[in-house]
């Protein structure tokens, strides 16, 4: 026996287990029911006669679902709208902001007043472009700032949309909220906030 006939023989014996053994087994969770789902059960449930206290729970608990379906979708469009423009926002905001740079080197090292106030004026209108693409409308098609320059369309839909991110900060700073950490506590998990 010198090719390890006695080797082979006691594998032979061996049961045959299986691949999962049946003591590790995790118990699965049941499935949690989409919303979709739950709300056409409780259509269904209203289409029969019930009485008026059930009827006035199961018709709550209807509109409860609906809201929160309309909330799921408007953050999966959100989501799917930041997703696809995130890395034109990126490169514009590194462009934006390294234009603020430049600069606010050449404001500290400016001599004359008048290169002072053009710079100055320059820092402000780099520092409207920052705040467009920081706090552009989640549920927009993002525009850019530096393609499409000329084409009219595009420069009127950029300042209207320019003016309601205006009017949106506004009103975040008047109510107290912080519109980019809101935004980024959404969409984001916690390591890819140091990435934007």
């Amino acid at each position: 026996m010198a090719h390890g006939g006695y080797g082979k023989r006691r594998v032979a014996e061996r049961k045959p287990e299986s691949r999962r053994s049946k003591g590790l087994a995790v118990d699965k969770k049941p499935k949690s029911v989409s919303l979709k789902n739950q709300i056409r059960s409780t259509e269904r449930i209203l289409r029969k006669n019930l009485p008026p206290e059930m009827r006035e729970a199961q018709e709550k608990k209807l509109e409860g679902l609906k809201k929160q379906q309309e909330i799921h979708t408007r953050l999966a469009v959100e989501r799917k709208i930041f997703l696809r423009d995130r890395k034109i926002k990126f490169f514009e905001r590194r462009k934006i902001e390294r234009r603020i740079r430049r600069l606010e080197k050449q404001q500290r090292a400016a001599s004359g007043q008048a290169q002072e106030a053009e710079v100055a004026e320059q820092l402000s209108k780099l520092k409207e472009d920052l705040e467009y693409v920081r706090f552009f409308p989640k549920t927009e098609k993002y525009v850019s700032l530096f393609i499409g320059g000329d084409d009219t369309d595009i420069v009127d839909r950029r300042n209207r949309l320019r003016k309601q991110i205006k009017a949106n900060i506004i009103a975040a700073a008047a109510s107290g909220k912080d519109l980019e950490g809101i935004f980024f506590a959404i969409f984001l998990p916690a390591p890819c906030h140091s990435m934007l």
